[in-house]
């Protein structure tokens, strides 16, 4: 795409003016603030849209109220010329287009043509200033790298701008020596719940012992429960394989059968019209014959002038004899298969059987958990019933050990009677009689009010006490509930064995006699549909030959038709008709060596016909042509017998993937029942175990401490999860940002190294060879640090043009110079023209200025020089 005109109504300085650009390289001089910036700015408000105002920024809106806009041309490189017009007043400022066809656009064709070319891209790659030639200050292969990529993705740093943003989100939830971070917060809070359940766990005798049975048992289970499902489905294989073995028997013995064709049908067909004709030619010949011998006057008669009356629909009706064979032949055919039994099960009522396995497995499924709930339920009342026997004993043994616990003994007030006598005493002897005496009353009222010790604790008591109380509870919630399950399970399996009677199948519920009666089901009516179908085309052919039957109807007064199968009446017409002709040869040839000749005539023509087909008949394993006949009827059978082995591979062959006989399949049923009788044994122990194991568990973790940290632990959990999400997120994100960066600017940075080397050289008239020393760029193995400013911007200037280069194949924009050379003495200024030059042969190049210097180098390179003398 490149900018052919500018019409500018009012933008800034610059009025009712108009500019026309080349396609190649041209300058624009100008001195200062004679419009050059608005022009570009002008430019860039057509192509993108109008800036919004900013308080230090330059405004271009007019200030005497003409319109702010204008038009702009460019030519893109399918479309042609394309006019966009944009008024800031005018359709809320956006773009009005108009196609060289007369067609027109809105604000978002612009955007699909310009893609990939945006605002940013065009000022970052397609717009060069002074400003911009400095931002690589260090050019280092890693920000050769990013800046290659970024533009060649993004048209600016967007990439790695997004890049960062993920790294720091990324570190704002979590560093490895961070503390006060949500993640490093959360993981040291999972931490001390860990330790806590540890030592909770520890507290608690043989927990972690029970918890792992308690895992081994379900893997146990698991692994049986599988095993059971393999043996169920080996089972129903098994059945399938018994009720389908004759048919695998038929299979089997076509296979073994040579089914392979001696002829195509083409060649069939061509067997069939040649013993047509050779037919009639032996029918006519011996009519000829007979005629020769019987007849020698005119032997008319009225069965004659009858015959002669009706000749054509005679022969019309002969002419269906062929067609009519075929017909007794499929409705023979269609006989012999509708003679092929069915279940006399269901002649009466016919079942409905489920579509496929998933539906009978779907439809056992309630009945299959509520019974396996109900079976669970069944053993945690065993374990309670055992539980409830074991504490009630134990309880029982405590009272009887200890019955002074519940039965405590009177106090006796002989120590209060004691201690009274003895104070009485003291009271009346002397004194160091007296404080012996008062001792001993203080022993005795020690003695009185002080209570025995008894062996038992009330407490313990208590405690065994609640425990057989909280097992009774639990007893009679578990009891309530396999009431409710054992009325599911009846009100279930009644509904199913209803719905089994209801479908004419069998009732039991053991899902491998329904499956194989599903089978059975459905074999049973596929069969007989085919025999209903069979039956409908038997009924047409039928009403067919009624109809051919009907047509015989007006040779009964001459024929002995009366009663007769119709092909023996195709025979009696037959032979009538060859009657006739004897009469017609008789009265049309009279002389015997007529007659002779003409038998001569059909012997060559029967030979010769025989010679025209002595290669079919040779290809076909024949010697004479009276062998066609049963020849094609064998061709035939083979046809019915591939069709039936076609058949029976797709029905019946994937039963049978190995060769197996019904004695092996009886023996494997055998076996598979033992197998999944024993299976299911040790099923149902595994199961009993293993809840037996998770309700002790549960008794262990009553004091619902272990239970509340387990809880706390699990919600920790997902917060950790959600926050690893977020962070793992956020780190897959950039570093494929990043991968992507480094894999596509490995493949980029060579060319783009080798372009950059060639432009400068044209900018700076010496050979540099420029490579990478430890990821920093040099110049002939000079640092870039030791360039002078000028070459500098030399250097990032050839960059950004090997970048156009590199990723340009179809030019998206112009590119626009605002004296980008700010630092060239005259020979860099004249070597940048000729790079401008050379450059403009793939890109509009639109240099503006105000060095004269550089429009005398312009004019001695033949470049398009212009100049902009503002409003």
């Amino acid at each position: 795409m490149w900018i052919k005109k500018a019409e500018i109504t009012s933008f800034g300085k610059l009025k009712q003016q108009k500019f026309l650009f080349e396609a190649n390289n041209q300058l624009v001089f100008g001195l200062n603030e004679a419009g050059k910036s608005t022009l570009y700015q002008f430019i860039q408000a057509m192509l993108f849209g109008f800036p919004t105002k900013k308080k230090k920024g330059a405004d271009y809106s007019p200030t005497d109220g003409s319109g702010f806009g204008g038009k702009l041309t460019i030519v893109h490189s399918t479309l042609g010329e394309i006019q966009i017009e944009r008024f800031k007043n005018k359709n809320k400022g956006k773009a009005q287009l108009r196609f060289a066809d007369g067609t027109v656009g809105d604000e978002g064709r612009l955007v699909q043509l310009l893609y990939p070319l945006n605002i940013n891209l065009f000022q970052d790659v397609f717009t060069f200033q002074q400003e911009q030639l400095q931002q690589l200050e260090q050019l280092q292969e890693n920000k050769l790298h990013d800046a290659l990529i970024s533009l060649g993705l993004s048209g600016s740093n967007q990439l790695f701008t997004q890049k960062n943003q993920l790294q720091q989100q990324a570190e704002t939830l979590y560093r490895p020596r961070g503390r006060k971070l949500p993640l490093n917060l959360a993981l040291e809070k999972l931490e001390q719940l860990t330790e806590k359940i540890q030592q909770k766990e520890q507290q608690e005798k043989n927990f972690q012992e029970l918890v792992v049975a308690a895992d081994e048992a379900k893997k146990q289970v698991t692994h049986l429960s599988t095993t059971d499902q393999e043996l169920r489905k080996k089972q129903v294989t098994l059945e399938q394989q018994r009720l389908n073995f004759d048919n695998y028997q038929e299979l089997r013995q076509l296979q073994q059968t040579d089914l392979s064709l001696t002829s195509t049908p083409a060649e069939q067909t061509a067997l069939q019209e040649y013993y047509q004709t050779y037919q009639q030619l032996m029918k006519e010949q011996e009519q000829l014959h007979q005629a020769l011998q019987k007849f020698s006057g005119n032997q008319a008669s009225a069965r004659y002038y009858f015959y002669l009356e009706n000749e054509t629909k005679i022969k019309e009706l002969l002419a269906q004899q062929l067609p009519v064979n075929r017909l007794m032949d499929e409705q023979s055919h269609n006989q012999q298969q509708l003679r092929e039994t069915t279940d006399p099960f269901w002649q009466t009522n016919l079942p409905e059987p489920f579509e496929n396995d998933t539906a009978v497995l779907n439809f056992l499924k309630p009945v299959k958990a509520v019974n396996q709930e109900l079976q669970e339920y069944q053993i945690r009342l065993n374990l309670l019933t055992e539980q409830q026997q074991t504490a009630e004993e134990q309880l029982n043994a405590y009272e009887k050990k200890h019955p002074e616990v519940f039965k405590p003994k009177k106090k006796q007030p002989w120590g209060f009677l004691l201690a009274g006598v003895s104070v009485l005493a003291a009271v009346f002897l002397p004194s160091p009689v007296r404080f012996v005496f008062i001792a001993m009353a203080l022993v005795a009222i020690i003695f009185a009010i002080k209570p025995k010790v008894a062996s038992g604790n009330k407490e313990t008591w208590q405690d065994r006490l609640n425990q057989l109380d909280l097992i009774n509870e639990q007893l009679m919630t578990v009891k309530k509930q396999v009431a409710i399950l054992a009325e599911q399970q009846s009100n279930l399996a009644a509904n199913a064995q209803q719905e089994l009677k209801r479908r004419n199948l069998s009732t039991e519920l053991e899902e491998v006699r329904l499956l194989a009666s599903n089978q059975k089901a459905l074999q049973f009516l596929s069969q007989r549909q085919k025999q209903t179908n069979l039956k409908k085309r038997n009924q047409e052919i039928n009403q067919q030959l009624v109809q051919l039957t009907a047509q015989f109807q007006f040779l009964t007064e001459w024929l002995p038709l009366q009663d007769k199968p119709i092909v023996a009446q195709f025979q009696q017409l037959n032979d009538f008709a060859q009657e006739m002709e004897q009469i017609r040869f008789a009265e049309t040839y009279q002389e015997n060596a007529v007659l002779q000749q003409r038998i001569h005539q059909n012997q060559k023509e029967q030979q010769l016909l025989l010679n025209q087909h002595q290669q079919l008949l040779k290809s076909s394993g024949l010697s004479y042509p009276a062998e066609i006949n049963d020849y094609l009827a064998q061709q035939q059978k083979i046809m019915q017998q591939q069709q039936r082995l076609q058949d029976l591979s797709q029905t019946v062959a994937p039963l049978f993937p190995e060769t197996v006989e019904l004695t092996q399949i009886n023996q494997q049923m055998i076996a598979v029942q033992r197998q999944l009788e024993e299976t299911q044994l040790k099923l149902q122990q595994a199961q009993e175990k293993e809840q037996r194991l998770r309700i002790e568990i549960q008794q262990m973790q009553k004091d619902g401490t272990l239970d509340q940290l387990y809880q706390q632990q699990s919600q920790q959990q997902a917060v950790i999860s959600d926050l690893l999400k977020e962070y793992a997120i956020a780190k897959i994100e950039g570093q494929l940002l990043q991968d992507i960066a480094t894999e596509l600017s490995q493949q980029q940075l060579p060319e783009l190294v080798t372009k950059a080397a060639e432009y400068f050289q044209i900018l700076t008239g010496k050979k540099a060879c420029l490579d990478f020393y430890e990821g920093t760029l040099t110049v002939n193995q000079r640092s870039v640090y030791q360039l002078s400013t000028g070459t500098k911007d030399q250097l990032i200037m050839a960059f950004r043009f090997a970048y156009l280069a590199v990723e340009s194949a179809d030019p998206v924009g112009p590119i626009i110079i605002d004296d980008g050379w700010l630092h060239y003495d005259h020979q860099r200024k004249r070597q940048l023209a000729e790079l401008l030059a050379k450059f403009s042969q793939k890109y509009q190049v639109i240099c503006l200025s105000s060095d004269q210097e550089m429009v005398s180098y312009y004019q001695e390179l033949h470049q398009t020089v212009w100049e902009l003398k503002g409003a």
